[in-house]
């Protein structure tokens, strides 16, 4: 059974070597060996503040000459664990000269390193499981608290020169930044400094090929819960914030499905007012919408007729969205707007109706069969249309599907309509399919 330190401590921001010592102390902590389990807690602790330290540059309030004594002694493996316990202590006005923490935790230390002692050198205190799970609860409330103070101004300067040409080759990898973001500011902070990042360093960017899409892909969908949460923090603040990121990374919906607000603005405004259907995103994210039950019931008729409307420009549901859309009805409204309503037949108006149809016509006719209905309608209308966008576009699904005509002469035939010129079968069409056969 996993305990759930263990899942805990692998979705931290940790170096390989404080992972392998924490994964000691739950192998020791399984089979009872709970002094051995505490010790190489407090050393995986350590380690971890270690590599933290010498990621971060120099804290605020920490002299440079004693900034860089410190980082040659964190690499000495005879007192690097000495220096990082002394960096948790040195205090300046009750405040911590290294770390974002307060003083309360700054007392709390010695208490742990006390254990470690006990620990290590086989004192009378008996140590126990409880304490090793109280140190685990301590790390898991804690951790992300040892923020190295000063940090923030280096990254957002690190994060500067990154994607500036001048300092940095095109294509390097930045993961290293992302990692360092949980590291210089506190976990509340931290949507702030992605806004920060947005708006002044790496503003997002829709090309998959360019690097600022690649540093939000990492931040969007990281791995680490504190930045993973609050990047849906971040983006769920400001409805035009919300809605460029939604362009970007559709999926990412789901995860803010706890602001209902939020989600009903996007579905009734968003999306078709500053997202629309120019963007790949738009289907995905009205199909997200719809097979998530994020729209209630009642108002997913009138969804689906707003839908209908965007039929027109921009961009086409793909084949598979196509298929879901249409269990929704989406073909019914179009035939309901287009055929069943007389538009592109009245009078003055009807040769505009369908070129402002068109679109809308063919994508109808591709996905569903002809009936009478349609028939009826197009076949009035190209009595007298002889040019336009309709006519266009239909010539050229006819070249593409022969036997339409064959079907909509048939469906004529049948139900007694005079078939219009268009849609007659010509000699040279005839023997076309018969040279096929």
């Amino acid at each position: 059974m996993q305990i759930y330190f263990e899942s805990w401590i692998k979705s931290q921001d940790i170096s390989e070597d404080a992972e392998l010592l924490f994964e000691e102390a739950i192998k020791c902590y399984r089979v009872g060996a709970y002094r051995a389990s505490f010790l190489m807690s407090y050393l995986g602790f350590m380690k971890a503040l270690r590599d933290r330290l010498l990621r971060s540059d120099k804290p605020d309030l920490v002299h440079e000459e004693d900034w860089k004594k410190t980082r040659n002694d964190l690499r000495d493996d005879k007192v690097w664990e000495d220096t990082v316990y002394k960096t948790t202590q040195e205090k300046k006005d009750k405040q911590s000269k290294v770390y974002l923490i307060s003083s309360d935790l700054i007392e709390e230390i010695p208490y742990w390193r006390k254990k470690r002692n006990e620990s290590a050198h086989a004192k009378d205190t008996i140590i126990g499981y409880s304490h090793v799970e109280t140190f685990w609860l301590f790390l898991q409330s804690n951790l992300s608290k040892f923020v190295v103070n000063g940090g923030k101004k280096a990254l957002l300067d690190k994060i500067e020169k990154h994607f500036d040409k001048k300092y940095t080759e095109p294509g390097t990898d930045f993961i290293h930044l992302i990692n360092e973001i949980p590291l210089v500011v506190k976990e509340y902070e931290i949507p702030d400094l992605l806004k920060e990042i947005n708006d002044d360093y790496v503003t997002l960017h829709f090309s998959e090929d360019r690097q600022e899409y690649m540093f939000w892909k990492e931040i969007a969908y990281s791995t680490n819960s504190n930045i993973n949460k609050s990047f849906i923090e971040y983006i769920t603040s400001d409805y035009e914030v919300f809605a460029e990121f939604m362009e970007v990374f559709p999926d990412r919906l789901l995860l803010c499905t706890h602001k209902p607000e939020l989600i009903r603005i996007f579905w009734t405004e968003i999306l078709f007012n500053k997202i629309g259907t120019y963007n790949s995103s738009f289907w995905e994210l009205s199909l997200i919408l719809l097979r998530n039950n994020l729209i209630p019931s009642s108002e997913i008729p009138q969804f689906v007729r707003r839908l209908a409307g965007k039929i027109n420009s921009g961009r086409l549901p793909n084949e598979e969205q196509t298929i879901i859309l249409k269990t929704y009805g989406l073909f019914d409204v179009i035939k309901e707007a287009v055929f069943l309503s007389g538009d592109l037949n009245r009078a003055y108006v009807g040769y505009q109706n369908a070129n402002n149809y068109a679109t809308k016509i063919i994508y109808y006719l591709k996905n569903c069969p002809l009936e009478l209905d349609v028939v009826r309608e197009l076949n009035a209308l190209f009595h007298t249309y002889s040019f336009g966008s309709l006519y266009d576009l239909l010539d050229r699904h006819i070249e593409k599907n022969p036997n339409f005509k064959y079907e909509f002469k048939e469906i004529a035939e049948k139900n007694g309509l005079k078939l219009a010129e268009f849609f007659n079968i010509t000699v040279e069409e005839e023997n076309k399919e018969d040279t096929k056969e």
